[in-house]
């Protein structure tokens, strides 16, 4: 992991999947807020305290992007008043926002719709993973393909906040081998692969394990 103090108010973090998963976390664990996610938080804190001389003041928030396998994170110090609209934290001294993943690299031509997206899976148990770990699964129309031995998802995120499409990018990067971006590229999937079903993300993420 590596660190940089930006400003007395600002510290930014780089961390890779495997010193996230050394600590008992998956990336995904990263988007909720649990006893775990906090300590882990404050270890990369700490760390950051002792290699760059950062010292911390009181709450902090954190933003998070997910970028060729590492975790861009940056905290920073917040103000008691940004904080008055938070709930059920315990101790404030030691309390952190979920990070807020970036939303993909869309084409700016394309307005306020998003094109299509494709996420390719490599197994069927990565893309269980995937979608029973998205929390808005409902809200996303897709069909599933299998092309070539490779298990393709093709969705539309149209419905989706910005916050829900940066939580999807976070579970694409974890458990996918690619994601694509357009129409064109969705139109080539559905006319060349093997169409398994529809409404296919929602049907997985209601799945129950079966039981021995």
């Amino acid at each position: 992991m590596n660190f940089r103090k930006v400003s007395d108010r600002e510290l930014r973090c780089s961390v890779s999947v495997e010193e996230i998963r050394a600590k008992g976390l998956e990336v995904s664990d990263l988007l909720k807020r649990s006893e775990k996610t906090y300590e882990f938080f404050e270890y990369l804190v700490q760390e950051g305290q002792e290699e760059t001389g950062f010292e911390k003041s009181g709450p902090m928030s954190v933003e998070g992007i997910f970028l060729n396998g590492t975790l861009e994170l940056i905290f920073r110090s917040v103000d008691e008043d940004e904080i008055d609209d938070w709930e059920d934290r315990e101790d404030e001294d030691d309390y952190y926002e979920a990070p807020t993943p970036s939303l993909p690299d869309i084409d700016p031509e394309s307005g306020e719709v998003l094109k299509l997206i494709q996420v390719h899976f490599s197994s069927a148990g990565l893309l269980y993973k995937f979608c029973q770990l998205l929390p808005f699964a409902e809200k996303v129309p897709s069909s599933l393909f299998l092309v070539d031995g490779v298990y393709v998802m093709v969705m539309d995120l149209d419905q989706c906040t910005r916050t829900e499409i940066g939580a999807f990018c976070m579970l694409a990067n974890e458990y996918g081998l690619e994601s694509a971006y357009g129409d064109l590229q969705a139109s080539q999937v559905m006319e060349h692969g093997r169409h398994i079903c529809d409404d296919a993300v929602y049907r997985i993420h209601e799945m129950k394990p079966v039981e021995k």
